[in-house]
């Protein structure tokens, strides 16, 4: 019931009888929105079921193949099981993408059930509390953009499992009790939610890793022994290992690799200060809510300036049991009551007040960034495990209402009791989902067909398994907002909607497809050629992914070496013919010449620059430094190549004039006021740069950016 009622509000909410659900509920258009990684998910949705799963993909990242495998995706593992298994049968991947979104709300309403009826909520309360954690403000923010991560059906074991570790010695077995089989036995449906959060979400298994420890410490605190710590060690290692098999192929696949210069993904430590949890949020109304007043608190009590997550808004029932569950923790140790054990509420209250201390800014989380978790950037998602610690007492206050309500003798009892229960469904319902956060395909409908026909017009132009190279080259999979293009965008107007093509855009960062920057900074003629020599069919160009006056000269240039385009949408995407062009652009010259200019474009040296103040590596762009940096000079070839390379400090006003680069003993005098353009020979593979800085009385570790130097390192291309 608690799966039907689910189903059927979210169907009404979303008007789901207009949409049209062969178009994505979401489609980037906006740099910096969820509907970016919407991108990202419908390209994995496609890899599955072309390729059979997301591991490798030879469409993307040509010439070589995408290999997936480097990102870790074992939290993701049992969503994507399931949309493989949507997209099998349906053969089309926005549909399966909409469904997947669409089935997470009864979903979750079947996991939140058993375990409300199981923290002592009757079933008709259970029915209404499961429901509306199913429609959480969460859900809706996240949206189908994020709908792994609306895919939050491990919570509520989080929280029976950390209420468990505080309850009674009743609640969960002693560490000696785990000698015998039926022991095992007993917790087994907590074990299997152990593994469930595993796969369902890296976030979820950090949230339940960190809670019961905490838990677990609390009841050593309390005087109960160290039982408890160790039976929380149970559930940890059994999460632990589940997580680890789900992650194998990217553990073998790192294994088997070198390091990633670039980081995938990357995390700079105090990321976790950038979406803090904020109590003042948690009590909220959502965005743009139904009721005026309740929108304009929403907006006055959003983080000023900051960019926000949005998705710590807990509705009114979730609210309520917050702050009942608050009260009654501090009720209770002001009170110093004498009965053994601890009041239900005021244990869900410790929970609570442990989980705001690790997400609030300046929190644990903080801290647990130096132990590994930097991953974990936006605890503000922990908010979902107060939603449901919240409902469950929202849950408990219904039965205590019910009580009253429901007394013997009482004429209409029942149906007095099912009229609360749905006024309660009802208005919690639409306190909870803002209109403005329901998915709209038909405002995307126009670009995505548009995108469909600009590549239909390119696959009948083109031979199968053509290649196509497209400008501007982008970071992916991260940082690839680029100008006015959003994050993805390459695969969106490429991969998505082709079926016989191969596209260069979809290589992760760092690995095969860095040759693609520095071919993007040579001359349009020579880029056209190494092309050629490449085998690739086709260019395309986005005038979004460059400034104003960039693109029109891009555009002249490859019209004037290619003729005009074979392909125009009149909004932006462009695309020319390198086939008929190919003869001429490689007369004359021999087979080997031919490999020479193509290995040219392949081999072009690469840098990536990294600091003393900020250790994530990029491409050689400004970096704050502090004392050192060092540039890695990466040669792709199999022998020594010599290379201009290009340094240039920008100092802070009271630095010393003068900076310093060491290569292979090497050492080089770099001028503070200028850039200075050294020859350097590169062996094969990586060479270390180091680079220095006099920066006397200063304290790097947490000295401002904005007093320190900069430094930039480039290899300037043979135009």
């Amino acid at each position: 019931m608690a799966a039907l009622l689910s189903s059927v509000a979210v169907g009404l909410l979303t008007h789901l009888w207009n949409q049209p659900l062969h178009v994505p509920f979401q489609y980037a258009h906006l740099q910096g929105d969820d509907e970016e990684d919407a991108t990202l998910d419908l390209m994995l949705i496609k890899n599955v079921h072309e390729q059979g799963w997301f591991s490798t993909n030879p469409k993307l990242n040509a010439p070589f193949a995408q290999h997936w495998a480097e990102w870790p995706m074992g939290g993701d593992l049992l969503a994507y099981t399931i949309k493989k298994g949507i997209v099998d049968v349906t053969d089309d991947v926005p549909l399966t993408f909409n469904l997947f979104w669409l089935l997470t709300f009864p979903l979750t309403a079947l996991a939140a059930f058993p375990v409300l009826r199981k923290l002592r909520v009757s079933w008709s309360a259970a029915v209404v509390g499961a429901t509306l954690f199913s429609l959480a403000p969460y859900h809706f923010r996240n949206g189908a953009g994020h709908e792994n991560l609306a895919f939050y059906v491990g919570i509520p074991i989080v929280v029976l499992l950390c209420l468990r570790v505080l309850g009674p010695d009743g609640d969960l077995p002693g560490p000696a009790a785990f000698r015998r089989r039926a022991t095992w036995w007993r917790v087994r449906w907590m074990l299997l939610g152990t593994v469930l959060i595993a796969v369902t979400g890296i976030y979820y298994l950090a949230f339940l890793l960190t809670l019961l420890a905490i838990c677990a410490v609390i009841t050593v605190l309390a005087g109960r022994g160290f039982g408890r710590l160790v039976v929380a060690g149970v559930f940890a290692v059994t999460g632990l290992a589940a997580s680890t098999l789900a992650n194998l192929p990217t553990l073998l696949y790192r294994a088997q690799h070198a390091t990633n210069l670039l980081g995938v993904p990357d995390r700079r430590l105090g990321v976790s200060e950038d979406y803090p949890l904020r109590i003042v949020e948690l009590l909220s109304p959502v965005t743009a809510h139904r009721f005026p007043p309740f929108a304009w608190l929403a907006d006055h009590l959003y983080a000023p300036n900051q960019q926000g997550m949005g998705t710590a808004m807990l509705g009114l029932a979730a609210g309520i049991g917050f702050v009942v569950a608050l009260l009654t923790m501090v009720r209770h140790v002001v009170k110093r009551g004498h009965r053994r054990g601890w009041n239900f509420e005021a244990r869900i209250g410790v929970l609570v007040l442990v989980i705001l201390v690790v997400g609030m800014g300046g929190g644990i989380s903080r801290a647990l960034e130096l132990v590994g978790l930097s991953g974990v950037r936006a605890w503000t998602r922990i908010a979902i495990v107060i939603a449901f610690a919240g409902i469950v007492v929202f849950g408990r206050l219904l039965d205590r209402w019910r009580v009253r309500l429901v007394r013997p003798g009482t004429t209409g009892r029942r149906a007095a009791w099912v009229t609360v229960c749905a006024v309660v469904l009802v208005v919690g319902t639409l306190d909870q989902a803002s209109p403005a956060l329901m998915p709209n395909p038909a405002a995307r409908a126009d670009l995505w067909y548009r995108n469909q026909r600009f590549v239909s017009g390119l696959e009948h132009r083109l031979p199968a398994d053509a290649m196509v190279f497209q400008l501007p080259v982008t970071d992916f999979p991260e940082h690839g907002a680029i100008a006015s293009m959003s994050a993805h965008d390459e695969i969106k107007t490429g991969y998505l909607h082709s079926r016989t093509l191969r596209w260069s855009s979809g290589g992760i960062r760092g690995r095969s497809g860095e040759w693609q920057w520095p071919a993007a900074n040579r001359s349009t003629n020579s880029l056209v050629r190494g092309l050629a020599a490449l085998g690739f069919s086709a260019i395309t160009l986005d005038r979004d992914g460059y400034p104003k006056r960039q693109a029109p000269v891009r555009i002249h240039h490859l019209t004037a070496r290619l003729g005009p385009p074979i392909a125009d949408d009149h909004h932006g995407l462009l695309a020319w013919d390198i086939d008929h062009a190919r003869s001429a652009l490689l007369a004359g010259i021999t087979a080997e010449q031919r490999h020479r200019i193509a290995r040219r474009l392949l081999d072009a040296p690469q840098v990536f620059l990294a600091s003393d103040v900020d250790p994530i590596r990029n491409r050689g762009e400004a970096q704050p430094i502090c004392a050192h940096a060092t540039a890695l000079i990466v040669n792709p070839s199999h022998h020594p190549v010599s290379a201009n390379t290009r340094i240039e400090f920008v100092p802070k006003p009271n630095v010393k004039p003068i900076g310093w680069a060491r290569l292979r003993g090497r050492h080089l005098t770099i001028p503070m006021t200028g850039a200075r353009l050294v020859r350097l020979r590169l062996r094969p593979g990586i060479n270390r740069l180091e680079l220095h800085v006099d920066t006397p009385h200063t304290r790097c570790a947490s000295a401002p950016t904005a007093e320190l130097s900069r430094v930039t390192v480039s290899l300037p291309t043979n135009r």
